[in-house]
């Protein structure tokens, strides 16, 4: 019996994806499980693997296609079917003891998929010419694609001929087409025949942060608080704790001393870690901290979440922090890491700018902006002193929290953060 497998439905309101790489080619014999392809959603890349065994058909999309959820990727004969419609054929009688010992196997030894999800060597274009395997990971492709670079025409120079992000700098990219050279209508009113313009697909990661910034600006009630921290103190024991993450290989930043700050803030104002539930007109308070932390990645916005926040120490999230982060910059990072947030931070202030209006992460009701922090002259006692000074914006939705509220949650983050030993006090 021939099966279809069809492109599911991974979650997080995903409607389609993009075929980066198949890892198996029409003809092969596949194992359930076994990984089949690598498709680019706009949350992350996931391999999908084989929900059974058989032998591969048909493989209905190409590297490169959008496809929808729900459409068919591959056809599969199953594994018994394969077997009865290709029966072994005679075995010489010289060969017969041999074949009996090895079980008298009829599909022979399964091939293993390439680690580096190279082309399989079988999978052969229409062309006579062999094509070039290309090794790069999926945001070097990305960048490549965007700068219109043909990968195949690039020596790598990473591991196995590996081409990294670095081997595109020198690479000049190609001029830019003109609108009276493209077939295409351009499709905009304002835009000259003679205007040169480069025209790039609105997907992945950047049209998921634009959906969601849309229905967080047509649903809440923004409303910005804005304070400043004085992080002087703290500055002191995270120079003087750095040295225990750097032998582990990991920087000792200040967001997990935030991190435990805002969980701090969050369990004594727990309307900042809720969300509206409009239908049933309820606020559903949550028992449970997971922080989310947006990173501007060379494909987007993407935010990643520290599950459990509150059961970690500041040296296990700074780990983790480090952990995932990478993950999002390579897109290796799993959609369940992206899942599940209750309240997030953005740390806008590693670019440069004070003070923010961040967009709330729909449909939590609180996110806080991180801004510059900076070496400022503050009054102290009557004198004025030189002080490390961290500027605090507070986005909250308005319809859940009040004003008052959300400036006691800031006093409560900024008390933690000034004051390192109510961090370091319980060890978590």
């Amino acid at each position: 019996m021939e099966k279809t497998f069809q492109f599911p439905d991974v979650g997080e309101g995903i409607a389609e994806g993009e075929i980066v790489q198949w890892l198996v080619s029409e003809g092969d014999i596949v194992k359930e499980d076994q990984a089949l392809v690598e498709v680019e959603t706009d949350k992350a890349v996931v391999s999908l693997p084989s929900p059974f065994s058989g032998k591969i058909l048909t493989i209905n999309a190409s590297p490169g296609e959008i496809i929808p959820v729900g459409a068919t990727l591959v056809t599969v004969e199953t594994e018994a079917d394969a077997a009865e419609s290709s029966p072994p054929e005679p075995v010489p009688e010289e060969n017969k003891k041999e074949v009996k010992k090895d079980g008298g196997s009829v599909v022979g030894v399964l091939k293993e998929s390439d680690d580096e999800f190279a082309l399989p060597a079988n999978l052969k274009a229409p062309s006579k010419k062999e094509k070039k395997k290309v090794r790069a990971i999926p945001s070097v492709r990305q960048l490549a694609k965007k700068r219109g670079i043909n990968l195949s025409e690039i020596e790598g120079s990473g591991a196995d001929g590996r081409i990294t992000r670095q081997d595109l700098e020198g690479v000049k990219e190609p001029k830019i087409q003109t609108s009276a050279q493209r077939s295409a209508p351009m499709g905009a009113a304002n835009i000259s025949a003679l205007d040169p313009v480069e025209r790039i697909p609105f997907r992945g990661v950047r049209r998921s942060a634009a959906r969601r910034v849309t229905q967080s600006s047509k649903t809440v009630a923004p409303v910005t608080f804005v304070d400043d921290a004085d992080i002087s103190k703290l500055e002191q024991v995270r120079v003087a704790k750095k040295d225990l993450t750097e032998e582990k290989g990991f920087k000792l930043t200040y967001l997990p001393f935030i991190i435990k700050s805002v969980v701090a803030g969050l369990k004594a104002y727990p309307f900042l870690n809720a969300m509206l539930d409009e239908e049933k007109k309820e606020v559903i308070l949550k028992k449970y901290y997971n922080i989310g932390i947006a990173v501007d990645t060379p494909e987007g916005l993407m935010v990643f979440v520290i599950k459990n926040a509150d059961q970690k120490s500041i040296l296990d999230l700074a780990e983790e922090i480090s952990s995932l982060t990478e993950k999002a910059f390579s897109r290796t990072i799993a959609l369940s890491e992206l899942k599940g947030g209750t309240f997030t931070l953005t740390n806008y202030g590693v670019i440069g700018g004070i003070y923010g209006t961040p967009i709330i992460n729909y449909p939590e009701v609180g996110i806080l902006g991180l801004g510059k922090i900076e070496d400022k002259p503050v009054v102290r006692e009557g004198e004025i002193v030189i002080r490390k000074i961290l500027p605090l914006s507070l986005t909250f939705d308005h319809r859940v929290i009040y004003g008052a509220e959300s400036a006691r949650f800031m006093n409560t983050v900024i008390e933690h953060l000034e004051d390192p030993d109510l961090l370091l006090v319980t060890g978590k």
